[in-house]
């Protein structure tokens, strides 16, 4: 699909034929799209996942900062299972914390996945599901209390990593480039490590 001059390309999934690992990303309407690109493509990249947008419905939905549509392949209760789960954050996460669908969705997600990546206010949308409790966790600087009351031990720090890696907390979309790295590694031992079937 080509843009007008002057705006992004809308993003969209990739698949790279492969079809052994799968990036889910949590998409609605007003997240932030750089959360949404920079750290998943290159966490993509190091597993040679395929990406693939979920949200409460497909379609095509207005992500902020930088503006730019995004194209979400799939709805919440037609979601296929995930290796590793991205929960960017924005502006729209409140309206999504009510959605009992999206929250019936993330809860199970993240408990399947072999990694997690929340980003910015996305940790509140998976404390919210009961996925940080007791457990150390950062997002926007703004909203430590929030988090904390959500059940999570905010930290404050630009990034958090619990459950031996599986779980990764970023500040934002940078702190998130920092650990995605660490992520994808520990996301493919997992993977490595696991009993062949008989």
């Amino acid at each position: 699909m080509r843009s007008a001059p002057g705006t992004l390309a809308p993003i969209a999934s990739r698949m790279t034929g492969t079809g052994r690992r799968t990036v889910g990303i949590f998409v609605y309407r007003g997240v932030t799209s750089s959360e949404v690109y920079e750290p998943v493509t290159r966490l993509a990249e190091r597993l040679d996942a395929d990406i693939v947008a979920i949200g409460p419905t497909p379609g095509s939905v207005h992500g902020v900062e930088p503006s730019r549509e995004i194209e979400v392949d799939v709805a919440v209760t037609a979601a296929p299972g995930v290796d590793v789960l991205v929960v960017p954050g924005g502006l729209g996460w409140k309206q999504v914390i009510d959605d009992e669908a999206s929250r019936t969705w993330l809860a199970t997600a993240a408990v399947d996945a072999q990694g997690i990546l929340a980003i910015s206010t996305g940790s509140l949308l998976l404390a919210s599901v009961g996925r940080l409790e007791g457990r150390d966790a950062t997002g926007h600087w703004l909203a430590d209390a929030e988090l904390a009351a959500l059940g999570a031990v905010a930290t404050g720090r630009r990034t958090a990593a619990t459950d031996d890696g599986r779980v990764v907390t970023a500040a934002g979309a940078l702190a998130a480039l920092h650990v995605v790295d660490e992520l994808a590694t520990r996301s493919t031992w997992v993977e490595w490590m696991r009993p062949s079937p008989e």
